[in-house]
């Protein structure tokens, strides 16, 4: 059975983790889209776009992928390449390209990562074929647009065959798109192993165990309006606890006072693989104050340092911080109790290697890890779906 793997930059993290062990298991042919919208991503930093538009060998165009050489099969590694101006018009020629390409190596499943864009949309002359791994049931709070509502509409009704990543939302779900539970198989998500391929840049992070670490692109879902005043409650009984707040976007409340404050360090930019890897290697434990959530990608880069997670009670968080076994799972949205579970964690050493052990066991080796992940999709999903 020959498998399309087709991945997106901005999800390269769990793509790269997946298919590291996946591709010892099945036939699958790993296919990423580079366009001068999507030229950067939790694994991919591309400076320069390849100045020719198609289909090609991911190391023909861009060779520093080469770095994963030990990592994912090169061979089966290709990019679909959209460059120049007016490059939305000419994404239907090189889906185009990628449609013949399909179906001239004759491949039995085509796996989707995220419900196709407009331009996409002629990959559906092989709608029967698809399968997609939903990493959203529903988009986060601000990010359902009308174009959004449409694309997953169209995708919902015409892919028969579906993988939801967790259980919390899976009937909802069904029930909200009108799909047969035949459909929808559970899986989940497992530590983002491909962080392991990078080099750590120390130089950008605190001394070991000294500070707390908040990762991620900032939107207003992630709760950092109840964290940073939770670190002010921490401070007066922790002072030596510190917070490094690391990612970029538009924050949608003041933070000019929270810069002042010697005690919390707001990286507002993009962070590089290098740095991100040095900072959760180095952190003592990382902080998920979500108001809503589906999954959480960094739980999972993390847990791939069997770092320890506080996260709050939403969506599928609960299933991937089990609490007092990874982590702690508190309330959302509840200053008081992000303040009294940092402080609780902060000073229990022994606790928190209890998680970090019980982390390394059940990813690395056990029902959560990628093997066994891998082993069931192979089984329950790329069977299933011919």
């Amino acid at each position: 059975m020959k498998i399309a793997y087709l991945g997106k930059i901005q999800l390269s993290d769990v793509d790269l983790s997946y298919l590291h062990e996946a591709q010892h298991q099945s036939d699958i042919t790993y296919i990423m889209e580079v366009c001068p919208r999507f030229l950067t991503g939790p694994a991919f930093n591309i400076k320069t776009i390849y100045p020719k538009s198609g289909l090609f060998k991911a190391t023909d165009i861009y060779p520093e992928f080469s770095r994963l050489r030990d990592f994912i099969d090169l061979d089966k590694f290709y990019v679909l390449n959209t460059c120049g101006r007016l490059w939305m018009l000419k994404s239907l020629w090189t889906h185009l390209l990628l449609l013949l390409f399909l179906l001239r190596n004759k491949f039995d499943i085509i796996h989707l990562v995220w419900p196709p864009n407009i331009y996409e949309w002629i990959l559906y002359v092989l709608k029967g074929k698809m399968l997609l791994t939903v990493h959203d049931p529903f988009p986060h709070s601000g990010l359902d647009t009308g174009i959004v509502k449409l694309r997953r509409k169209i995708a919902f009704r015409l892919i028969p065959h579906f993988i939801i990543l967790n259980k919390a939302q899976r009937e909802e779900f069904i029930s909200f798109y009108h799909l047969d539970s035949r459909q929808v198989i559970n899986s989940q998500l497992s530590c983002y192993t491909y962080l392991h391929t990078v080099a750590a840049d120390d130089t950008k992070a605190g001394a070991p165990n000294s500070y707390i670490l908040f990762a991620g692109k900032i939107s207003p879902y992630k709760g950092l309006d109840y964290l940073l005043p939770a670190m002010e409650q921490v401070h007066q009984q922790q002072p030596d606890c510190r917070l490094v707040v690391a990612g970029g976007g538009k924050y949608h409340f003041d933070i000019s006072r929270y810069e002042t404050l010697d005690y919390i360090d707001i990286r507002n930019r993009f962070i590089p693989d290098m740095e991100l890897v040095a900072l959760i290697k180095n952190c003592a434990f990382m902080v998920c104050p979500y108001t809503d959530a589906t999954q959480s990608g960094v739980i999972m880069s993390a847990f791939a340092f069997n770092k320890p997670v506080i996260a709050t009670n939403v969506g599928g968080l609960p299933e991937m911080v089990k609490h007092n076994s990874y982590g702690l799972i508190i309330q959302e949205k509840d200053i008081n109790a992000l303040a009294d579970n940092i402080i609780q964690l902060w000073t229990d050493k022994n606790r928190l290697q209890q998680f970090t052990e019980e982390i390394a066991k059940d990813y690395a080796h056990g029902d959560f890890s990628w093997h066994k992940i891998a082993e069931k999709i192979s089984s329950n999903c790329y069977h299933n779906a011919q």
